[in-house]
C-alpha cells in the first residue's frame, strides 16, 4: 500500500508541476488568461508537496519527489484543465487512502 500512495503523490506532483511553474517561467497573455487553472494547480501542487514532506520517510519522500519531477517531463500540457483535474483526483485518492 505505501507504494500506491507514493505513486499517487508522484502523479499529483507531476500533473500539476508544469502549470504551477508556468507563471515563473513565461510572462504572456496566455498565462493570464489561464489564471484560474494555474491557481488550482498551485494549490494541488503545494498540498501534495507538503504531504510528501510531512507523511513520508526521508527516502520515500525523495523517491516520490524525484519520480514526480521525472514524470512532469513525460506528461504533456496540451490539456491543462484535464491534467489539473487528474492531479486533484490523485490527491483526493491519496487522502482517501491515508
Amino acid at each position: 500500500m505505501p507504494f500506491l500512495t507514493d505513486l499517487l503523490l508522484a502523479a499529483t506532483l507531476a500533473l500539476s508541476l508544469r502549470r504551477f511553474i508556468l507563471p515563473y517561467v513565461v510572462e504572456d497573455d496566455i498565462v493570464r488568461a489561464s489564471a484560474p487553472v494555474t491557481m488550482v494547480a498551485s494549490a494541488v501542487f503545494l498540498a501534495a508537496l507538503a504531504l510528501t514532506c510531512a507523511d513520508k520517510s526521508f527516502w520515500s519522500a525523495g523517491v516520490t519527489l524525484a519520480g514526480g519531477a521525472l514524470l512532469a517531463f513525460v506528461f504533456d500540457d496540451r490539456w491543462p484543465k484535464l491534467a489539473v483535474t487528474a492531479a486533484a483526483a490523485c490527491l483526493l485518492a491519496y487522502l482517501g487512502m491515508r
